[in-house]
């Protein structure tokens, strides 16, 4: 079976979709030794990474935000043109090309509907793109049980399947324990990930905790120069406690977040929410919210309050920076829950799909 992957995601730094992109390909290629028939062809949708020499496999001479208008508009050109003959071509970044072979899209969730950083544009870009694979037959993937229900509710579509992603298992060099207690939160910086109500809920935790500190990790997104404007109006002692790191490689990513007393990942809305499980495989209590598919994802494994729910986050943290034994329940708990994620059950999903529509 040889299967045309788009590789897109994988161009510059990773967001969410980056690392379920790029563990779905290392998972597969890794399941070809077990006599899985399976040949990938990857493609990339970018100009600029062409220009750099960062294309992966095929390179589609047309850009990412037109080929969705360019593909819906003509049905063409379809994708065996490109990378030869395929039986399955796989889209996972909401746009798919036209294919004379069965049809997966993966729509991780569908934030671009009330992303308040979404240009007009943009949203009708992926609203469009989604409905019509939907309705041309394509399959759709998710990865939550929560948007599969989102994906049904708005686009009437019937053959929705759910494979999560996994947590690749974290082996972080042990440090020495630092004295200060430190919040880590991991991702870009858009405004649906709720860093405004931590801020807020950072400054009441300070004014007890005096050497509490904060970490913001990750590359900048829509909401940056809000965020720095809220970073800015703190008092001074409390401002000068809280650190905006930006974009940092994996390992340097993980030792902060394995460092961390808690995680906390105050976002209003997640189709899975990686940053979550990365934490509970490393050992680290998470702290988090209910919104979107967190509570699917975490489970009973994370202390989870209402999005935008400032004081109960900031009562939620006091509380597990004074427990020692609540810390300690939620990074066993975390360690169990991140197990039942694993990219081999990924691989095995994945590959499943693509078997079942030929």
């Amino acid at each position: 079976m040889r299967v045309a992957i788009d590789a897109t995601p994988l161009i510059g730094p990773r967001t969410g979709i980056g690392v379920f992109v790029e563990g779905l390909l290392l998972s597969l290629q890794d399941g070809s030794s077990e006599e899985v028939d399976l040949q990938i062809a990857e493609y990339t949708l970018s100009l600029k990474a062409r220009l750099r020499g960062e294309a992966r496999g095929y390179w589609i001479p047309m850009p990412a935000s037109a080929s969705s208008f360019v593909w819906r508009t003509f049905s063409g050109p379809k994708i065996e043109s490109f990378v030869g003959d395929i039986d399955v071509v796989h889209g996972t970044n909401f746009v798919l090309p036209p294919s004379s072979s069965p049809r997966v899209i993966s729509v991780h969730d569908l934030s671009f509907l009330n992303h308040l950083g979404r240009s007009r544009n943009s949203t009708g870009r992926f609203d469009r793109s989604v409905r019509e694979a939907v309705n041309s037959g394509a399959t759709v993937h998710t990865i939550s049980e929560y948007v599969a229900q989102e994906i049904r509710d708005r686009y009437g579509a019937e053959d929705v399947r759910v494979v999560y992603p996994g947590v690749q298992p974290h082996f972080v060099s042990s440090q020495p324990a630092s004295a200060k207690q430190t919040l880590v939160a991991v991702g870009a910086t858009q405004k649906r990930k709720g860093l405004l109500d931590l801020i807020d809920a950072f400054e009441l935790v300070a004014r007890l905790n005096e050497e509490i500190e904060l970490q913001i990790v990750g590359p900048p997104g829509d909401g940056e120069d809000e965020l720095a404007q809220s970073i800015k109006t703190l008092p001074g002692p409390i401002r000068s406690r809280v650190h905006r790191i930006g974009f940092v490689e994996g390992q340097q990513k993980d030792q902060l977040i394995s460092n961390a007393t808690i995680l906390v990942h105050p976002s209003h809305y997640e189709g899975f929410g990686f940053p979550v499980l990365e934490a509970m495989s490393m050992g680290t209590p998470v702290l988090t919210t209910t919104g979107g598919a967190i509570p699917e994802i975490a489970g009973d494994a994370a202390l989870k309050v209402h999005p935008g729910d400032v004081d109960a986050m900031a009562g939620a943290l006091t509380e597990l920076l004074a427990d020692e034994e609540l810390l300690s329940t939620f990074t066993e708990a975390g360690l169990d829950r991140a197990r039942k994620f694993t990219w081999r059950d990924t691989a095995k999903g994945i590959y499943d799909l693509y078997c079942s529509l030929l």
